[in-house]
């Protein structure tokens, strides 16, 4: 088994599109989508800008996923409250196996967890949306875009393990 699956060229296009709804800057400030947040039974961030806009709207993360990195610029990361730290390596481009199993960490302990990854946590969303439970909600941020809510259901469960498994990843339970 590879330690690391790297991302193939090929899908870099597809993941370049948002998988969910997409919540621009002033839209993520208004009322619809702070209930969108707090109604959700199981909230789970991709992304410290996105973690820290769900706590500034009073809704702390079941599970954040954060690397410190905002644009690849260093930044602090969220002033959100966690009680379990779960520390995985994931390079850019990849998804790791520490990375698959750090997630699979998260979902089966006590929350709020933060997931602190060293390298980057975009890939990650796929691995959020494959193994959360249905009507669980995942954010994650698209650059220059704004935030994306993915309602998790049968569609986007299995939509994420397909794209999982072009990687070559089948460990999703």
């Amino acid at each position: 088994m590879p330690r690391a699956y790297k991302l193939p060229g090929e899908l870099r296009q597809t993941l370049s599109a948002p998988l969910g709804r997409v919540f621009d800057t002033d839209e993520s400030a208004e009322a619809g989508f702070k209930r969108l947040l707090t109604g959700s039974p199981m909230l789970i961030t991709v992304g410290d800008r996105v973690t820290e806009t769900a706590g500034s709207l009073g809704r702390v993360p079941d599970i954040q996923v954060v690397d410190g990195l905002e644009r690849r610029d260093k930044r602090e990361p969220p002033s959100v409250p966690y009680i379990r730290l779960v520390e995985v390596k994931n390079p850019a481009g990849t998804l790791t196996v520490e990375a698959i199993e750090g997630m699979r960490e998260a979902f089966g302990g006590r929350k709020p967890v933060r997931v602190l990854v060293d390298g980057e946590e975009d890939l990650m969303t796929l691995l959020a949306v494959g193994m959360a439970p249905v009507s669980a909600l995942v954010l994650y941020g698209q650059p220059g875009v704004g935030v994306v809510a993915v309602k998790v259901d049968g569609v986007s469960k299995s939509r994420s393990r397909a794209l999982l498994a072009k990687m070559g990843i089948r460990m999703v339970a």
